[in-house]
C-alpha cells in the first residue's frame, strides 16, 4: 500500500530539487489516465483519484499501474514526485 494525497503533490521546479510547488493534481492525473490509459484498470484508477479527498491508499497494483504510466507519459518532475511516495 502507498498513501498519496493527490490534492497536495510536491513538484520540483528545478533539476537540483531546490524549489518546489505544491499542486492539486487530481484532475490532471485522472484525466491523463482516463484519456490515455488502456483498459478497465486505468478507468477505475482515474475515477478513484478524481474522487479523492486528502490522502488515499493505492494498492501495490494500483501504484505500479500509475508509475508504469507516469514513467512512459509523464514529465521527469512528475516521475520524481510520485516515486517519492514509495520510500
Amino acid at each position: 500500500m502507498v498513501k498519496i494525497n493527490f490534492e497536495d503533490i510536491g513538484i520540483y521546479t528545478d533539476i537540483e530539487h531546490k524549489t518546489m510547488v505544491r499542486l492539486d493534481m487530481r484532475k490532471k492525473i485522472a484525466n491523463d489516465l482516463y484519456n490515455h490509459g488502456q483498459g478497465i484498470d486505468f478507468h477505475a484508477l482515474a475515477l478513484k483519484i478524481h474522487a479523492s479527498h486528502g490522502e488515499i491508499e493505492l494498492s501495490g497494483e494500483e501504484y505500479k499501474l500509475l508509475m508504469d504510466y507516469v514513467r512512459q507519459m509523464g514529465t521527469p518532475a512528475a516521475i520524481d514526485a510520485l516515486e517519492s511516495y514509495n520510500k
